[in-house]
């Protein structure tokens, strides 16, 4: 499988089974301490290609300690005499290789972490009760769609871009892919949800289709502080607590947590926004515009003038 080149599935080899079992139990103590989480799967625990995706959905990293038929990136145990370099970066025979193996570790899950594919899905179709009409279908002073400015920012960024949500499309954007809402779910909800299971192993950046001036450098502020562990990064402004949630990127692995979320029966995007894994830094000032939503027709004025 061609996904399994960025996700973190490595192949255990070489050393005694002891030395195999001392060294995940050391790895998973640091893995903690770097605040990512880990899973060892042992001989005969049924690791086929499927299951490794579904665990990699799930943690930062696996160890599978078999022979099987799939694409894992080795980690070989062995031991070496002073002096000698070893078989590969990840060969380890000697106290002083553990800080280089750590530090190689997470430069490699850095690395599988911008390999990954970010989609960007716009969310359109709510009632709109206080605008009174659909904002995806505002028109700027130029005449075009607050939906075809969006797709035109967000379109050389990203690896593709779907529309998720009830409504007609402006013409000039009427071919772009379209999600269907989950029955029985409202909201973003239905949006994130939708979009992790169309396409369950990218990242993606929600957007909301009310946000006139998001601008490329707010989405590339937000793509450039992923690292190994986080979830996701879901803004919020200097002195308030409160996330934003609609312009943010979540990656593929947060999306079990609004799974999780649904059979609570809270359809609030927030409650699985602020999970520990997901990273809430502040706005910086100069492109806090990005996250202004426009819901009222007064507030649409001030924008017109």
């Amino acid at each position: 499988m061609q996904c399994f080149s960025r996700l973190p599935v490595f192949l255990l080899s070489g050393g005694t089974e002891d030395l195999r079992t001392d060294f995940v139990r050391r790895l998973m103590v640091e893995l903690t301490q770097s605040s990512l989480s880990g899973v060892f799967l042992r001989r005969g625990d049924g690791c086929n290609t499927y299951a490794l995706a579904l665990l990699a959905r799930r943690y930062d990293l696996v160890i599978v300690n078999n022979n099987i038929d799939s694409p894992e990136h080795p980690i070989i145990l062995a031991t070496f005499s002073d002096g000698e370099s070893g078989q590969s970066p990840w060969s380890l025979g000697w106290e002083e290789g553990w800080p280089r193996f750590i530090a190689g570790l997470l430069e490699k899950l850095g690395e599988y972490g911008r390999r990954t594919p970010v989609w960007g899905c716009i969310l359109i179709g709510g009632r709109s009760s206080r605008m009174g009409r659909p904002k995806h279908l505002l028109r700027d002073g130029q005449g075009k769609t607050w939906l075809e400015n969006t797709i035109a920012v967000l379109h050389p960024l990203l690896d593709g871009i779907v529309v998720s949500g009830a409504g007609v499309l402006p013409e000039a954007v009427v071919a772009t892919l379209r999600l269907p809402d989950i029955p029985g779910v409202a909201g973003p909800l239905t949006g994130i949800l939708a979009a992790g299971r169309w396409q369950p192993l990218v990242s993606w950046l929600l957007v909301a289709c009310d946000m006139p001036h998001v601008s490329a450098e707010a989405v590339n502020w937000l793509l450039a502080g992923r690292r190994p562990g986080c979830w996701g990064r879901v803004p919020k402004f200097a002195g308030n607590d409160r996330l934003e949630p609609l312009l943010a990127w979540y990656d593929f692995r947060s999306i079990h947590l609004f799974e999780e979320q649904l059979y609570t029966g809270n359809m609030r995007i927030g409650e699985a926004a602020g999970d520990m894994r997901i990273d809430h830094p502040i706005i910086p000032e100069a492109l806090c515009c990005s996250w202004e939503n426009i819901n009222t027709p007064e507030q649409l004025q001030d924008v017109e003038r």
